[in-house]
């Protein structure tokens, strides 16, 4: 199924395993399983810079100059009701300034507005192999291009060894890439490129388009399948274990022995 309808939400509450699933799962089964969604200035900042960048900001708000006393509190009651994001004026300055480097990237422009972009759009399909049911919910689909677009905030955007390349390994980014083109394609929606327009959250702001190499779609995806086959043992034997041992040893690391000599 494929549809507008549903709300952040609404797609948030459905029970099909998502990519946050499968990364949870990658640490282990007993923190997918305990695994809560909650709120945070951090989750905010990112949702009202997704709705910046792929809605034009309908939903964002500009608040007070911090999130202290009851100017806000009051504030955010209203937004909240009227199902909006606050931010404060510093916040909603930064989201502004990242959203339009963002749209400066020529490539990331045509994407999030072409005329046939699916924005936001909740996904649902059922694996084959394992039987689950799986959701996703890109930020921007062009099937005449084949392209999956993800939009990040990050500290570091850069294309160089260590820098946004290194978040992707590190958050398991290569995984949700692997994870959303599995579903798209489930769903009759071919990903022939699967890219990340990295934003960095201080002046100035810069900007860059990574994409997922072959390879690296191809390690990812046999990662993702192992996780969903255990995801599937788990529910079927309805064990959730974290596997670790009963006794770690903590040794000395290398880097510390380097570092004093």
């Amino acid at each position: 199924m494929i549809t507008d309808a549903y709300t952040n939400e609404q797609y948030h509450a459905h029970p099909a395993i998502s990519s946050s699933d499968v990364k949870a799962a990658m640490k282990s089964l007993a923190h997918w399983k305990g695994a809560k969604r909650g709120t945070s200035a951090a989750l905010e900042i990112g949702t009202a810079f997704h709705d910046l960048v792929l809605e034009g900001g309908q939903t964002v708000l500009c608040g007070p100059e911090t999130r202290r006393g009851n100017v806000w509190k009051d504030a955010k009651a209203e937004a909240d009701a009227a199902g909006k994001t606050l931010l404060t004026e510093g916040e909603y300055y930064m989201v502004s300034e990242m959203a339009e480097s963002c749209l400066r990237q020529p490539r990331i422009h045509a994407l999030v507005r072409h005329p046939e972009a699916m924005i936001e759009q909740s996904i649902f399909v059922t694996c084959p192999e394992t039987g689950l049911e799986l959701k996703c919910r890109p930020d921007c689909y062009v099937k005449e291009k084949q392209v999956c677009l993800d939009l990040k905030s990050t500290v570091d955007a850069g294309p160089h060894r260590g820098e946004f390349e290194k978040q992707v390994f590190g958050l398991n980014y290569h995984v949700q890439g692997a994870y959303y083109a599995y579903v798209l394609k489930l769903a009759g929606l071919p990903v022939t490129y699967f890219a990340f327009a990295a934003v960095e959250k201080a002046p100035p702001y810069a900007t860059c388009l990574h994409v997922l190499s072959g390879d690296v779609m191809e390690y990812a995806h046999d990662k993702m399948m192992n996780v969903l086959r255990r995801i599937k043992r788990a529910e079927d034997e309805g064990k959730y274990p974290t596997d670790w041992p009963e006794l770690n040893m903590i040794h000395l690391p290398e880097w510390m022995k380097l570092q004093d000599e």
